[in-house]
């Protein structure tokens, strides 16, 4: 194993399941934060139509922290809008959808040049921009928002969440559209020059459908989606999904971005299946905790089995830098095991397995279910 990996090598790496130097700090989710965007001359809501502010802005977490990933497009409602949704530019930094566009998902259409025209054509441009600018040595991960919640932003969430159960029919046939566009907006960012996809399904949350739902209505959509586009790909899911694991497993997705689970959890249920990135709280530890704070976090990531260390969610306007170093000095620092030394491994072994039954008790006495 190399000493001294560029971060597009460690991250495919870790993402993957091979080996690295050190568990790399290759956060995917936001961090528009206000003194980054300081640093980059950025503004709402022009960083989210001009392709340089854009670049510029998903580099400055490296350029400032030593984050190891650039992540343009900073909101989950660009396909919505492409594919018809009107969204609220009152809200610039990630402006929601304001209503369905459709009905009937026979309805639903876009046109085939999408990719070449407005804010779509701007971010494949910001990923070039990236590419250039950094010769692949920085690995470029956009979000891309996946079939279920595309489908639930253009036919309406409780809608489309009613009709799995009154008409599934023409819910798989909603979803079904939305993979078709995902699958064609995500080759198009790897012609663009990314490196791993970063699809988003907050709308498929544990929180908020069921494993058996998930099983019928998004693993299938997953799993076309994983086969039909060849970058790696780094799944993302809201809240506790902690019941949806096994099936999360079968996706197809090389990696598990989580949430709310513990990390240890996560590394168990997965197994050999998938590797796995989390998860530093966004709500409070990332803007509100001390750099001592996160920096002991992040080591207890690494030893509870995460092959990347990124946050929770997209991280607030106000999280300070300081936190953000943090977090990338733990992940330098903090020595993983070495696969090739069976003593290593096995001291290893021991004080991960001391650290999650602590770690299990904990939450059962909080009330985890499992």
């Amino acid at each position: 194993m190399t000493n001294e990996m560029t971060p597009t090598r460690r991250a495919l790496a870790a993402v993957l399941g091979g080996r690295v130097d050190y568990i790399p700090p290759a956060n995917p989710l936001a961090q528009t934060t206000k003194e980054l965007m300081e640093f980059t001359n950025s503004s709402w809501p022009k960083a989210h139509r001009d392709p340089k502010m854009m670049a510029d802005l998903a580099a400055a977490p490296w350029e400032v922290c030593g984050i190891e990933s650039a992540r343009p497009q900073f909101d989950i409602s660009l396909e919505a809008e492409v594919l018809g949704c009107k969204l609220d530019w009152n809200k610039p930094d990630r402006p929601p959808v304001t209503g369905p566009a459709y009905t009937d998902p026979k309805d639903i259409t876009w046109d085939d040049d999408f990719y070449k025209k407005d804010r779509a054509a701007v971010v494949l441009e910001a990923i070039s921009i990236l590419r250039e600018r950094y010769c692949g040595d920085l690995p470029i991960m956009p979000v891309i928002t996946a079939p279920f919640t595309v489908a639930g932003h253009i036919m309406g969430v409780e809608k489309l969440v009613m009709m799995t159960v009154t008409d599934p029919e023409k819910a798989h046939e909603a979803i079904d559209a939305a993979t078709e566009f995902c699958i064609e907006y995500g080759r198009q960012q790897v012609a663009a020059g990314a490196h791993i996809l970063f699809p988003a399904d907050p709308s498929a949350s544990g929180d908020l459908i069921s494993p058996e739902t998930y099983r019928e209505f998004v693993l299938p959509y997953h799993k076309k989606f994983a086969r039909s586009v060849s970058a790696p790909k780094i799944l993302h899911m809201c809240g506790h999904t902690e019941k949806l694991l096994p099936e999360i497993k079968k996706s197809g997705m090389d990696c598990f971005s989580f949430d709310a689970p513990p990390a240890w959890l996560v590394r168990r249920e997965l197994g050999n299946e998938m590797t796995c990135l989390g998860s530093l709280d966004v709500i409070d530890l990332m803007p509100n905790g001390t750099p001592e704070q996160v920096y002991a976090r992040t080591v207890e990531c690494i030893k509870q089995g995460v092959d990347v260390v990124g946050t929770a969610c997209d991280v607030s306007n106000g999280t300070p830098l300081a936190n953000l170093k943090a977090y990338v000095q733990a992940c330098r620092e903090t020595p993983i095991p070495d696969c090739a030394d069976v003593e290593d491994c096995v001291r290893a072994l021991g004080v991960a397995r001391a650290k999650n039954l602590k770690a299990k008790a904990d939450y059962d006495m909080e009330g985890g279910v499992f």
